[in-house]
């Protein structure tokens, strides 16, 4: 985008190559101006969290249920941190388990984003998503 907006700049962490891919495209059909950074592993993201270096982000997109660990673990270090604790999170998911939902938005979710399993559905809801944490849903609603 070239309108004179800041670049957001979104934490995906997500082991699932297949759903970063995605997310890559959702940020793309939507025209969305984020860097993209990914962690793929639960380890790897709980200890860029805890270190501190995360403190220029817009928003973080957590799966859910990652191989070694709990997006909710995750989510709950960022809103224990002083650096990060207002950053905006979305935890990113296929589990529709209303104990899911609830568990995130007592650790302080933002949004709940259920993966939706058709392309396009994919790529415009999660897009959405990501733009509404990242200030820019005014930005894609206008340029519908």
């Amino acid at each position: 985008m070239t309108d004179g907006k800041r670049r957001s700049h979104v934490a995906l962490i997500e082991d699932n190559p297949a759903d970063v891919y995605l997310v890559r495209e959702a940020l793309r059909a939507c025209n969305l101006n984020c860097e993209l950074t990914v962690f793929q592993t639960f380890e790897a993201a709980i200890d860029a969290v805890q270190s501190g270096t995360l403190r220029e982000l817009d928003a973080f997109l957590i799966d859910l249920n990652l191989r070694s660990g709990s997006g909710l673990d995750i989510l709950e270090a960022i809103r224990g941190s002083q650096e990060l604790r207002q950053t905006a999170v979305g935890i990113f998911t296929s589990s529709d388990s209303p104990r899911d939902r609830d568990a995130a938005t007592q650790l302080g979710a933002n949004l709940y984003i259920r993966k939706p399993t058709e392309l396009d559905s994919f790529l415009s809801e999660v897009g959405y998503a990501i733009a509404s944490l990242t200030g820019q849903a005014e930005l894609r609603v206008a340029a519908q």
